[in-house]
């Protein structure tokens, strides 16, 4: 099993490296779910030597693209794995509430589908089951997913199946140190996790002063957890 961290800036990632992770999966504005992350932060992660997914949603709220988004996205999606990123995170959903069949084709056209990995789209989706066999359809192996619940440990047993599928399986949504064991045990690929912290430095009436990286004693009891289970 392999441990990916979701990073949003540098600092983010050097935390990541320095306590093991195996990836990072790249986001900007992780306070709104993550949007696509800048091209200079990508290019900076990579060359500081980590493995990078790079999130490709632009803007918040649901997976319901418009062309634009659709057009622009796969254009991102592009731009992402020529800055270096080994993946990209992606996702989308029709009128209906299931897989956005046009979007997949043109994502998997543009990079291939080796480079796609399917996001938590498929847990808001009305036919999960149908939306999986079409990724594996078209070539899709990986996807993030929490089961379709809360928090991805509720999923396990969904996961676990898709696992048994041959699926690779990235567990993500609420995990924490002591759901990984149970994780790995249903051979799930890898599991995925923000270990945040809330801080605010200094005040301003106008602004909000919160940030929220990476917390580096979270980012340790989770590759604790993971360590007997990785590949």
């Amino acid at each position: 099993m392999q441990v990916e961290i979701c990073a949003s800036t540098l600092r983010d990632v050097a935390v990541a490296m320095e306590v093991g992770a195996d990836r990072v999966e790249l986001c900007g504005v992780w306070t709104a779910g993550g949007l696509t992350p800048s091209a200079v932060l990508v290019q900076s992660a990579v060359a500081m030597g980590m493995p990078v997914r790079a999130l490709v949603r632009p803007r918040e709220g649901h997976f319901v693209w418009s062309n634009s988004e659709r057009t622009w996205s796969v254009e991102e999606a592009k731009l992402m794995l020529d800055c270096g990123a080994e993946a990209v995170v992606v996702g989308g959903l029709n009128e209906e509430g299931t897989l956005d069949e046009a979007y997949l084709e043109a994502m998997c056209l543009a990079v291939g589908p080796e480079h796609v990995v399917w996001h938590r789209a498929i847990d808001v989706s009305q036919e999960p089951e149908a939306d999986l066999d079409r990724l594996l359809d078209v070539g899709v192996t990986s996807v993030l997913s929490s089961g379709g619940c809360a928090r991805a440990v509720e999923g396990l047993p969904r996961l676990a199946r898709w696992a048994e599928q041959g699926l690779q399986v990235v567990a993500g949504g609420g995990v924490r140190p002591e759901d990984v064991e149970a994780m790995a045990s249903a051979n799930l690929s890898a599991v995925h996790a923000s270990c945040r912290t809330t801080l605010r430095e200094g005040h301003s009436p106008l602004f909000d002063s919160a940030i929220h990286p990476v917390d580096v004693d979270k980012a340790v009891a989770l590759m604790d957890a993971a360590e007997p289970f990785l590949s």
